[in-house]
């Protein structure tokens, strides 16, 4: 955690960001189903904004050695990245922070993940539904642990005590 709260988003490449997601057998992530967030605050509207980035699944990705090493026979890896048109978004709203910071201290900002749902499958128990999230935020990284034992259950809610029923993929 100590890694994401030294983050500097103004200096991330949003291309470079990688999100994995670790689920046990049963629990399906998919497009959409995790949020970056990247907002700044200031007294002039012309320089806030509050974006949200729904990141997509990159099949394609290879998954590296680091990662390799803490998934087993009950669990699988999804790899999610921010789409082009996104990742272009993000560097926008960086240089509208940067230019605002020229000529002035105020303004607050800030950078979030979160995974707001997942799905089951006929291979999902009650007993292993918690997901781990590691983040990689630029290419000369490895990927740090963001998130651990994340009930599936509490997905998207304010309140922890409330457990939501998991929708069945389709």
């Amino acid at each position: 955690m100590y890694k994401m709260m030294s983050v500097n988003p103004l200096e991330l490449e949003p291309g470079e960001i990688v999100v994995a997601v670790q689920a046990p057998n049963g629990i399906v992530v998919n497009n959409n189903d995790v949020v970056i967030k990247f907002n700044f605050k200031t007294n002039d509207p012309n320089y806030s904004f509050e974006h949200e980035y729904f990141v997509k699944v990159n099949d394609q990705y290879v998954l590296p050695d680091e990662l390799r090493k803490k998934s087993n026979i009950d669990s699988k890896f999804f790899i999610l990245q921010l789409k082009k048109d996104d990742a272009l978004k993000m560097l926008h709203g960086q240089d509208i922070v940067k230019k605002y910071r020229i000529n002035n201290s105020d303004g607050a900002g800030s950078f979030n993940l979160s995974v707001e749902s997942a799905c089951k499958n006929s291979q999902f128990s009650n007993n292993n539904n918690e997901l781990n999230v590691y983040l990689k935020l630029n290419d000369n990284d490895d990927f740090f642990t963001f998130m651990e034992d994340l009930n599936v259950l509490e997905l998207g809610e304010d309140n922890p005590s409330y457990f939501k029923p998991i929708t069945l993929c389709t």
